[in-house]
């Protein structure tokens, strides 16, 4: 997700930021142990113009894009960890 450039500059994108809150990543962990996923992913107001409440389309368009570019990748994961954890 890092790669595409958007109208406000390349998308600043990084992982394992700790921060507060995390209930429903536990609620999912603790409801579906083993088979529950939850990931977190927050974009800063760069999408709008925060003192009219604007937004900036093309930016929106941009970071949709990225984020859709991110489903395959995921679901490839997710698959491999589902095979090493159910042995097969």
């Amino acid at each position: 997700m890092s790669s595409p450039r958007t109208p406000g500059g390349r998308i600043d994108v990084r992982e394992n930021v700790r921060f507060r809150g995390a209930n429903l990543a536990r609620w999912v962990h603790e409801r579906y142990p083993g088979t529950g996923c939850a990931l977190a992913i927050e974009f800063k107001k760069t999408y709008m113009d925060e003192w009219t409440g604007l937004p900036d389309n093309e930016r929106i368009d941009v970071l949709a894009d990225a984020l859709a570019s991110t489903i395959e990748p995921m679901s490839r994961a997710l698959k491999s960890i589902r095979l090493v954890t159910e042995g097969g």
